[in-house]
């Protein structure tokens, strides 16, 4: 019983890792069906009570959706539903006035009081939370450009409960990796899991078609967790030959790996000196753009939300003011 336990516990592991990377690299959307009971099995020789188990307990989890007789399907993050259904049409139509009006260029500022509140909380810090500072700056730095949010980069392990820059927060962005951590910290608050645009991995898997690839990321953390993820994809039987990653801590390590491939791509918070020094030959490639649209969608909808409850607040108060 003891030895199923721990078998249990180990595929569970697997399958976590495995679903979480994929989300973190768009390789995976939800909706999608996921490896059957049988191949988890069979891949990880264990049976198919033990691989259900582990299926069950990520269904528990919010991760995935069992369907007897169909499969297994990635569910999809679930944001806090409107109160009430008037709610739910205000956040519809401020949903489309505001897709509409960026698409216009408009400047929100133009529009009803009700956008002018959505201009208020824009300048609310928006907390973007990741493992070092410089991965939360590239997230930080793209929702500024993108949705002229006041988005703001903040470390996970500086954070603690109760902090004013998470119970003030409209919402808080993270990744796959820390959004259990940051519903502990931030109760209530919602936090919107950003994934990575499948451009990206599409980029890495042409280029290891054509040649060796080098990725470069900041730290030997975001290292680690790179590896893992890409581990996790199926980027063809070259990956291993092909594809090296590698952090920016040793300059001249960096330097002679570069020498010896075709393509260097610079991961999102890679420094800008190794830019600068890779030789001119070397094609290399630095995303400008690494958040999934479905991501950006996300955080307009939980700033939609937060402008809602403010104008309500607001209205509230005139009114008691009136009495």
């Amino acid at each position: 019983m003891a030895r199923e336990q721990v078998a249990g516990a180990i595929i569970l592991g697997k399958l976590r890792e495995r679903i979480v990377s994929g989300l973190y690299l768009g390789y995976w959307r939800p909706g999608e069906r996921l490896p059957s009971i049988r191949e988890i099995a069979e891949a990880e020789r264990v049976d198919r009570k033990t691989a259900a188990a582990a299926y069950r307990r990520l269904q528990e989890e919010g991760l995935v959706r069992v369907r007897a007789r169909s499969g297994v399907y990635l569910c999809a993050p679930l944001l806090p539903e409107p109160s009430g259904p008037l709610d739910r049409l205000h956040r519809q139509w401020l949903e489309h006035t505001y897709e509409g009006a960026r698409a216009l260029g408009l400047d929100t500022r133009t529009i009803l009081r009700l956008i002018n509140t959505v201009s208020e909380v824009e300048r609310i810090p928006l907390p973007v939370v990741e493992c070092n500072w410089s991965q939360a700056e590239a997230l930080a730095a793209e929702l500024r450009e993108r949705l002229e949010v006041h988005a703001v980069p903040c470390v996970l392990e500086e954070l603690r409960a109760g902090e004013p820059v998470l119970a003030d927060a409209p919402a808080v962005v993270t990744t796959p990796y820390h959004g259990s951590d940051l519903a502990l910290l931030a109760p209530g608050r919602a936090i919107i899991e950003a994934t990575l645009a499948p451009g990206l991995l599409r980029q890495i898997r042409d280029r290891l078609t054509a040649g060796r690839v080098l990725v470069v990321v900041d730290t030997p953390i975001v290292e680690h967790k790179v590896r893992r993820a890409l581990a996790h994809c199926d980027l063809g039987p070259v990956i291993d030959d092909q594809l090296q990653i590698i952090s920016a801590t040793d300059r001249a390590e960096l330097l002679a790996a570069a020498r010896n491939v075709r393509t260097v791509f610079l991961w999102p918070g890679a420094p800008q000196w190794v830019d600068d020094a890779l030789l001119p030959n070397v094609e290399r490639i630095r995303p400008r753009r690494m958040i999934s649209d479905d991501s950006l969608a996300r955080v307009q909808v939980a700033i939609l939300d937060a402008a809602l409850r403010r104008a309500k607040s607001a209205v509230k108060m005139q009114e008691a003011r009136a009495v």
